[in-house]
């Protein structure tokens, strides 16, 4: 999406953790390291957030919210592409995120849901996939296209 600007923020920004709370995302790990947390701006305005975990090869996409007023615009789209455009440019090469209400959505992303005895194990090491969100569907995509 033309105009879409990503500004890295820290896992303490405020707008972040307000985001995600009110999406009923979860903040439990945000300041742990090697997260990358992203905020996006359309033409000087916040939109939305999301980041990415780099784990090698393997990147877990987190996080991505599109705050209410800006819903309905095509913009999640956006911003999970600009998310994994990020994970692409740290030379990630599969994407994988967890969900319990957006699946469907992912899926038209191009993501596809996997059992997790299939997944890497540095995916599933993550306290994402161990704890917080141990019950949710994996979803996984590639990134070279």
């Amino acid at each position: 999406m033309t105009g879409l600007v990503a500004k890295q923020v820290s896992g303490s920004d405020g707008g972040l953790r307000d985001a995600l709370i009110a999406a009923d995302l979860p903040i439990e790990d945000l300041n742990e390291g090697g997260r990358r947390f992203f905020r996006l701006d359309l033409h000087g305005r916040t939109v939305g957030y999301g980041g990415f975990e780099p784990h090698g090869a393997y990147a877990l996409v987190r996080s991505v919210v599109v705050l209410p007023e800006a819903r309905g615009k095509g913009l999640g789209r956006a911003i999970a592409e600009e998310v994994m455009a990020k994970a692409k440019a740290e030379r990630c090469t599969e994407a994988f995120l967890l969900t319990t209400t957006a699946a469907d959505f992912f899926d038209h992303l191009g993501f596809k849901q996997m059992d997790r005895a299939y997944a890497p194990k540095e995916i599933l090491a993550t306290r994402q996939a161990a704890t917080i969100c141990s019950t949710a569907a994996l979803l996984t995509r590639p990134l070279n296209d």
